[in-house]
């Protein structure tokens, strides 16, 4: 049951209590007033001739008398029986000189004032209800507004603002929802900013750790293997030295092959030699190669001018879309499109695998880096994903937002 139902019933209640209440003292004190007028009217009687002996004109004005016997008298005229019998039903209505004590005026008197006091009331009772259906309206408009921003900040939209109220008690109840949501909204921002951070700091400590190995390890294995196959030229080796040094030099080149793909995937160097499209290009190819799947890649040529750090924020997010294809989708292809069209870049990755019907409620910590990641590029994820259809995941990047001057792109 609504607000306005359980009030309106309520008052309903106690303006009916109110009336019966009222009526049963209107019919009292009428009861009283009904008695005292007949008591004045037979002391009336006592000092007029008898109604035989006056003219008919006199008779018939006379109220509260009227001639003893008359059987055509009406003693209630339009007054309800029981209405009569519940103000005069005992009064006493002595014959005095030949006139009959009659109260039918004094309760037709009663009557309608009874009728105008009941219209009165009714018409207010009704002003009442109509202007608390006013009142509940306006608060309830305050509610639904307040109920359906409460379901905004729920779906994450934190900006979400009420206009301040005239009534003292909703205005402290939309300022207090308005200083929720401006909080949740402040920390939302520091917690993506702090994993904006660490994604940054993450990506820097791959980049150092690739550099790292690349410049000492690469080195080593390098050497190792060149060594081992000076070794094959040695006269003064047997044949079984000769084929240990040989399978030492094998082993460096597959340790040596197996570190590019490690070096690759910590920090892509593709990428800052011959560009993102090359990167994505290599990416495809390398992750063909470790998962044994086809990836079917459409990329347009027209890419913008990422900064080296939109630029990792994307690869990252590519990569991180292909290794759960990989790992989870039970999928047999892959297809990954680029394009940019109407100053967005759209991109969009799509298997054939099993899907998931509850993704991304139950995501794990790679889908959510992906969101993350997106959220720094100012773009939107979303993920499509239905049980034995497969899924696809769709981020799109305005470059409006990355580039505030039209110029700022190529």
């Amino acid at each position: 049951m609504t607000v306005y139902r359980k009030i309106s019933l309520l008052m309903l209640a106690v303006f009916l209590v109110i009336y019966l209440f009222g009526a049963l003292l209107y019919t009292q004190q009428s009861r009283h007033d009904v008695q005292r007028e007949l008591d004045g009217v037979a002391g009336l009687a006592l000092s007029l001739q008898s109604p035989v002996s006056l003219p008919e004109t006199v008779v018939g004005s006379m109220r509260h008398l009227t001639p003893a016997g008359d059987a055509g008298a009406d003693s209630s005229g339009e007054v309800p029986a029981w209405f009569f019998a519940l103000v005069a039903g005992e009064s006493s209505r002595p014959v005095v000189n030949g006139w009959q004590v009659d109260p039918a005026d004094e309760v037709e008197e009663i009557w309608e004032g009874f009728l105008l006091i009941s219209g009165a009331y009714a018409i207010g009772m009704c002003v009442c209800f109509l202007a608390l259906f006013l009142m509940v309206q306006r608060g309830m408009r305050t509610l639904t507004s307040l109920s359906e921003a409460m379901g905004a900040v729920s779906s994450g939209q934190l900006t979400s603002r009420l206009p301040r109220q005239g009534e003292q008690e909703l205005d402290s109840l939309v300022c207090r929802f308005n200083a929720m949501a401006g909080a949740l909204e402040s920390e939302q921002q520091t917690v993506s900013r702090l994993l904006n951070e660490l994604l940054q700091l993450q990506d820097r400590e791959r980049e150092h750790i690739a550099r790292v190995l690349h410049d000492d390890l690469g080195q080593y294995l390098t050497g190792i293997r060149a060594q081992a196959r000076s070794l094959l030229y040695d006269p003064d080796l047997s044949d079984r030295q000769k084929q240990q040094a040989r399978d030492l030099a094998e082993h460096c080149e597959t340790v040596q092959k197996h570190f590019r793909h490690l070096l690759q995937d910590l920090h892509p160097l593709v990428m800052e030699q011959l560009g993102l499209g090359s990167a994505i290009r290599h990416l495809t190819e390398q992750w063909q190669q470790l998962s044994g799947l086809e990836c079917r890649l459409a990329m347009d040529d027209r890419l913008p001018d990422f900064t080296g750090e939109q630029q990792t924020h994307l690869y990252r997010f590519l990569q991180e879309a292909l290794n759960n294809v990989s790992r989870h989708a039970n999928a047999s292809c892959a297809m990954l499109a680029v394009a940019r069209n109407n100053n967005e870049l759209s991109i969009e990755v799509r298997d054939d695998g099993v899907g998931n019907d509850q993704l991304p409620d139950n995501a794990g910590l790679g889908v959510r880096s992906m969101c993350e990641r997106a959220k720094c590029l100012g773009g939107e994820v979303k993920f499509l994903s239905r049980m034995g259809e497969g899924t696809r995941v769709r981020l799109a990047v305005p470059l409006a937002r990355l580039y505030p001057n039209p110029g700022g792109a190529l």
